[in-house]
C-alpha cells in the first residue's frame, strides 16, 4: 500500500485519461485516447454505461484510482477510464463529433430525457503508479484464484433478485427442487441460462402444466423435466451441436420436447404404490432382450460418484435389443464400419446412446465405428448395455462375429472420389451466382487422387459439396426458403434423405428399388463422413467415399439438371 493514498473529490475537467490504457494502443492524445477506448469497447456498451452513470451516478464501491502527472500538471486514470470518458462526454457532447457522431446524438438525447443524478466532481483514489498497477492487475486478471473479484453465476443472479426483489424465476425455483428433493446440482449438467431457455418457453410450461407461480412442479414433474434435460443432451451429442445452437429458437424447443413429453406422459399409465423395482434383465416371448430402465436424477460430476436415484417408483420402459446375426458379416480392411447398424433397438425414446459400449479386440473401434486399415481375419464384437453412466452394472450383453478380408492388388480405374465425366458434363454449365463455389468443389473431388497429397481433407471438400448441392436444389428446384432449409438441414444425412425422397416419388420408374439401396447405403455414410470431420480419431476411407459418390451419382445429376433447369428459365 502507497504511503502517500488519499481520497478526495477531483473534477473530471482535472483529469486525463490513460493514453497506455492496456484495453487498446497507445492514444497520441486525449481525444485520441478516448477514441481508441470507444472503438474497443463499443459505442452500445458507453452508451449503456453513460446511461446509468447519468441516472444512478457513480458507485462507491470501486473508486477510481488517480496518479497525479506533474509534467501534465493534470490527474491521470490508470482504474476507471471508461466511466471518467462517459462522464465527460455526457458533461460534453461535442468531445464525440470527431469520434462517433451517432453516439453524440444518442448522447444528446439522452440528456434531455432522463433526469441527471450524477456529478462532475468524482470521489477518487489518488496514489502513486505502483499502487495503481497492482489495483489494475487486481481488478483485470479475472478471479485470480481468489485473489480478484468473483462474478455471480447466473443463479446467484437469479437468488439475489429473488431476496431483495421478489421476483422469482422458474430456472430458480427448477434447480431449489432439485437440490431439496434429489440432493443434486442439476446446473453441472446443464446451464442454468438453458434451463431458463428450456422451461420458460410458454408451450412447454402449458404442456407441463406448470402454473405461472411455479408452486406446482411436484417431485414427479420434477423426474419428467429431468428426462427431457437427459434426452436434450443425448440429442446434443449425437449430433455434435451445443445445446444453444441446437435449441436455439422457441419452435425448435417445442419440436423436440413437446412428443417426448407426450410420449411420456402416456408411457407412465396409472401411478402405483409400489416400492422401486430393481433393474432387471429379461427376455420375451420373441427371443428378443429386454432391458427394464428407471429414469435416475443424478448428477454427472458426483464426487463419490454414486448414481443418486429417487426413493418414488418411477416410470419403466422396456428396451429391446435386437443384434443382427443372420446376415454374412464380411468387409474389406480398408472400409470404415458402423456396427451400430448391426443392433435393432426399440423404443429408442428411452435408451441412451452413452450407456451403450462396443468393443472388438484387435480393432480401433471410436464412437460404434471400426476405423479402416485393419489386418485380415475375424474379429469378435461385444455389445454391452449398462445400467448407468458409471458403468458397473451391465443391462444387457450379446456378440458376433464380422470377417475382413483384404482386397486383390488391382490398379483401381478411378483414382479420384468424383466422376471426371460428372465434373465435364456441369462444370461449365454452372455460370451463375454462386455456381463458382461448386464448380471449385468439383474441380478438386474430380482430380486429387484418393492418395494424393491433399487426398486426407477429401472428406471434409466432400461434405461441402454435398450440403452445397442440395441446399441449391432446394432454394432453386424445390422452391424453399432458407428457413425451410435450415429447419430441414439441422441433419446432413436427413435433409440428402428428403432431397432424394422428393425425387424418387416424382421419378419412380428411373429410381427403382436398387437405385434406392444403393443411395440408402450411401447416405447411411454421412454420419460417419460427418464426425470424421469433427473427431480427430474417427476417419472415413477415400474408398467410401468414392463409393458413396458412384451411388449418389444418377441423384446428383438430376439434382445439377434441375439446378440448371431453372436457372435458364428465371434468367429467360
Amino acid at each position: 500500500m502507497s504511503d502517500k493514498r488519499l481520497y478526495k473529490l477531483v473534477n473530471v475537467s482535472s483529469i486525463l485519461n490513460y493514453s497506455e490504457n492496456p484495453r487498446h494502443d497507445i492514444g497520441t492524445n486525449e481525444i485520441d485516447t478516448i477514441k481508441k477506448l470507444i472503438n474497443k469497447v463499443g459505442s452500445q456498451y458507453m452508451y449503456n454505461l453513460a446511461s446509468d452513470i447519468l441516472v444512478n451516478g457513480l458507485l462507491g464501491a470501486n473508486l477510481p484510482t488517480l496518479v497525479y502527472s506533474s509534467e501534465k500538471k493534470k490527474y491521470i486514470v490508470y482504474e476507471g477510464n471508461r466511466r471518467v470518458a462517459c462522464i465527460k462526454f455526457l458533461n460534453d457532447p461535442s468531445i464525440l463529433t470527431t469520434i462517433d457522431k451517432s453516439l453524440k446524438q444518442r448522447i444528446e438525447k439522452l440528456r434531455k430525457t432522463e433526469k441527471t443524478v450524477y456529478s462532475s466532481d468524482i470521489y477518487c483514489l489518488i496514489t502513486d503508479e505502483d499502487e495503481a498497477f497492482t489495483i489494475m492487475e487486481r481488478n483485470h486478471s479475472g478471479e485470480d484464484k481468489g485473489r480478484g473479484p468473483k462474478a455471480w453465476t447466473s443463479k446467484e443472479k437469479a437468488i439475489f433478485k429473488n431476496r431483495i426483489k421478489h421476483k422469482i424465476t422458474i430456472e430458480l425455483v427448477i434447480a431449489e427442487l432439485f437440490e431439496r428433493h434429489f440432493n443434486v446440482d442439476v446446473t453441472k449438467k446443464i446451464s442454468y441460462t438453458t434451463i431458463q431457455r428450456f422451461f420458460n418457453n410458454r408451450e412447454i410450461k402449458k404442456v407441463l402444466d406448470i402454473n405461472s407461480d411455479f408452486k406446482n412442479i411436484s417431485k414427479e414433474k420434477l423426474v419428467l423435466i429431468n428426462y427431457l434435460i437427459d434426452k436434450a443432451i443425448e440429442e446434443s451429442a449425437k449430433r455434435k451441436v451445443t445445446l444453444t445452437r441446437l435449441f436455439n429458437r422457441a419452435r425448435e424447443i417445442e419440436d423436440f420436447f413437446v412428443p417426448l413429453i407426450e410420449d411420456y406422459q402416456l408411457s407412465r399409465g396409472p401411478k402405483d404404490n409400489q416400492e422401486d423395482k430393481e433393474t432387471t434383465e429379461n427376455t420375451d416371448e420373441n427371443g428378443g432382450n429386454n432391458v427394464v430402465v428407471q429414469h435416475e436424477i443424478s448428477s454427472n460430476t458426483s464426487s463419490e460418484g454414486d448414481a443418486i436415484e429417487t426413493n418414488e417408483h418411477e416410470s419403466e420402459v422396456l428396451v429391446k435389443f435386437n443384434l443382427l446375426k443372420s446376415i454374412n458379416k464380411f468387409y474389406f480392411t480398408d472400409q470404415t464400419i458402423n456396427l451400430l447398424e448391426n443392433l435393432e433397438i426399440t423404443n429408442k425414446e428411452v435408451y441412451t446412446a452413452e450407456l451403450l459400449d462396443i468393443d472388438c479386440s484387435g480393432l480401433k473401434v471410436e464412437n460404434g465405428i471400426i476405423q479402416p486399415n485393419n489386418l485380415p481375419g475375424e474379429y469378435k464384437v461385444i455389445y454391452r448395455y449398462y445400467l448407468d453412466s458409471f458403468k458397473k452394472v451391465i443391462c444387457w450383453q450379446d456378440s458376433m462375429t464380422i470377417t475382413l478380408k483384404s482386397k486383390k492388388l488391382s490398379l483401381p480405374m478411378q483414382q479420384t472420389v468424383l466422376s471426371s465425366t460428372f465434373t465435364v458434363k456441369y462444370h461449365e454449365m454452372l455460370q451463375f451466382e454462386n455456381g463458382d463455389k461448386l464448380r471449385a468443389l468439383m474441380v478438386f473431388l474430380s482430380n486429387e487422387s484418393k492418395h494424393g497429397k491433399y487426398s486426407n481433407i477429401l472428406n471434409i471438400v466432400s461434405r461441402m459439396f454435398l450440403e452445397y448441392s442440395f441446399r441449391m436444389y432446394a432454394s432453386k428446384v424445390l422452391n424453399n426458403d432458407n428457413q425451410t432449409i435450415d429447419k430441414i438441414s439441422q441433419n446432413l444425412k436427413g435433409f440428402i434423405d428428403h432431397c432424394c425422397n422428393k425425387i424418387e416419388q416424382e421419378n419412380p420408374n428411373k429410381f427403382v428399388k436398387h437405385i434406392q439401396r444403393g443411395r440408402k447405403d450411401a447416405t447411411n455414410k454421412i454420419d460417419i463422413l460427418q464426425k470424421s470431420i469433427h473427431y480427430f480419431d474417427v476417419s472415413i476411407s477415400n474408398e467410401d467415399i468414392q463409393i458413396m459418390f458412384t451411388n449418389l451419382n444418377i441423384y446428383l445429376e438430376h439434382v445439377y439438371d434441375g439446378i440448371i433447369k431453372e436457372t435458364i428459365h428465371n434468367a429467360n
